[in-house]
């Protein structure tokens, strides 16, 4: 692994430091060029006055031609979220069998993931990658004595997320092998109307934050000490919606120009076959009457259009689009025909976005184990009496596709696999249930209530002692 030292001279100027630091040598779509496909009020439809041409009337007043935005990359950015996390990511420990200590370490690390909010935050940063292609989660340590963790700690750890998303620009530095050397990050912040632009950066042993104000100046700088850059980076080159936003511009226009055609079409059409006789009606009287010549007729000219084409062509435009993102439609409208289907029928249309998610895991699951590196090095510094052994404990992260669960199924399939066993006991299925707010006291009454129960049965049998 490079020394940052070799690529970045720390003892030169602000600026020229940071001129350095911004060298970004990863390949990521900038966000003002994704912004234009993922938020639909900035969709080239709604400022095209070429295509979609607004009507100036006699009067001098404006007649708005439709145009119709579409936030289909925005929501499949949360259906490849939630398909991914909905289903909390599962932590396995290795390596911790027989072991006190080690079986503490994991209990201590999970408690990390529980207090960090790790459920929605998956579901958050995921949200920011896919919309952007790039984020960096910054883990750090706050003053704060607690025993969350298992032991007596002074310190609270919590993450960050940042992205392009929210203003944030992001500068990984990277080696020739693929290792980070430096996470920098470019943000604004405004405290009572007045913003000011900071730059931070992370090395393995040092943290600088500067300041922009007539140039850089050096605000902050502290040891890292756990010797190890806190932040995790993630991203791709080119956004899962890249290549279908053109079938969603099409499917825009398309509703745009015929909503117009409708809109002009609207008013209907009087036909008059023949010469009028006398004036024509006037509004709000109780009598309406044309008078014509004779072999003359009046009538209002029928609209007819092709209705059915449209549909078709609207309908197959959104099944491509959803095709190619290699996502399910699963709108309410889709989903009511399927009816009552099996779980087994259900997996199996969902296959191609477990695929999906299949492909796309490999680099979260990446992302997360070095996540636990990071963490578990902050653990040391938390917990010496425990240095010696965390790098033992293995975390493996499992990734779990979503699907609507059939607990019936699930039991079924387990129960076969226990050879017809129940797998859970009558206590654990009461707190399973959650509708008590004391388990083993509703079990107690159960247990009473059919001992009274059998007592009965036994005195309607053989009659009373008596």
């Amino acid at each position: 692994m490079g020394k940052i030292s070799d690529y970045i001279d720390f003892s030169g100027s602000p600026q020229s430091i940071i001129t350095s630091l911004m060298q970004k040598n990863v390949s990521v779509p900038s966000w003002s060029y994704l912004r234009k496909m993922y938020n639909p009020k900035e969709h080239p439809i709604l400022k095209d006055t070429v295509n979609l041409r607004d009507k100036i009337r006699s009067d001098g007043s404006v007649e708005k031609s439709s145009r119709r935005s579409i936030g289909m990359e925005r929501l499949l950015v949360r259906r490849m979220s939630e398909f991914m996390f909905a289903i909390p990511v599962k932590r396995v420990y290795h390596n911790i069998e027989n072991n006190k200590i080690r079986q503490d370490i994991a209990n201590a690390i999970e408690s990390i993931y529980k207090y960090s909010r790790f459920k929605t935050h998956n579901l958050k940063r995921s949200k920011d990658f896919f919309a952007c292609c790039e984020i960096v989660t910054i883990w750090y340590a706050i003053k704060s004595p607690n025993k969350l963790y298992g032991f007596n700690s002074k310190y609270k750890l919590k993450c960050k997320t940042f992205s392009p998303k929210d203003g944030t620009k992001l500068y990984p530095l990277f080696d020739e092998y693929g290792d980070m050397m430096a996470m920098s990050f470019k943000y604004s912040v405004t405290v009572n109307d007045e913003t000011k632009t900071y730059f931070e950066t992370y090395t393995e042993d040092m943290h600088y934050k500067w300041v922009e104000s007539d140039g850089w100046s050096l605000v902050s700088k502290e040891e890292v000490i756990i010797m190890k850059i806190p932040a995790v980076y993630l991203c791709r080159d080119e956004a899962i919606y890249d290549e279908v936003s053109g079938i969603r511009e099409e499917i825009e226009y398309t509703m745009s120009r015929n909503s117009n055609v409708i809109a002009y079409n609207s008013a209907p059409i009087l036909k008059i076959i023949g010469k009028l006789l006398g004036n024509r009606e006037k509004k709000n009287e109780d009598q309406r009457m044309f008078r014509i010549e004779q072999g003359g007729d009046v009538g209002y000219v029928s609209w007819n259009q092709a209705i059915e084409a449209l549909k078709y062509d609207i309908q197959e435009s959104k099944a491509f689009f959803w095709s190619l993102a290699q996502m399910p439609d699963i709108s309410f409208d889709n989903m009511s025909r399927l009816g009552n289907i099996g779980y087994d029928a259900r997996e199996t249309l969902l296959t191609d976005a477990h695929l999906k998610v299949g492909d796309e895991s490999g680099d979260w699951i990446e992302f997360m184990e070095r996540e636990s590196s990071v963490i578990k090095s902050f653990l040391k510094m938390m917990n010496t009496a425990w240095a010696e052994e965390i790098d033992e404990v293995e975390v493996e992260h499992i990734i779990t596709p979503f699907i609507q669960r059939n607990e019936t199924a699930e039991i079924t399939k387990r129960m076969a696999a226990n050879g017809g066993k129940p797998i859970e006991s009558h206590l654990e299925s009461i707190k399973r249930y959650g509708q008590s707010n004391n388990p083993q006291e509703t079990l107690d009454m159960i247990r009473k209530e059919q001992t009274i129960e059998a007592q009965n049965s036994i005195t309607d049998i053989f009659g009373s002692s008596n």
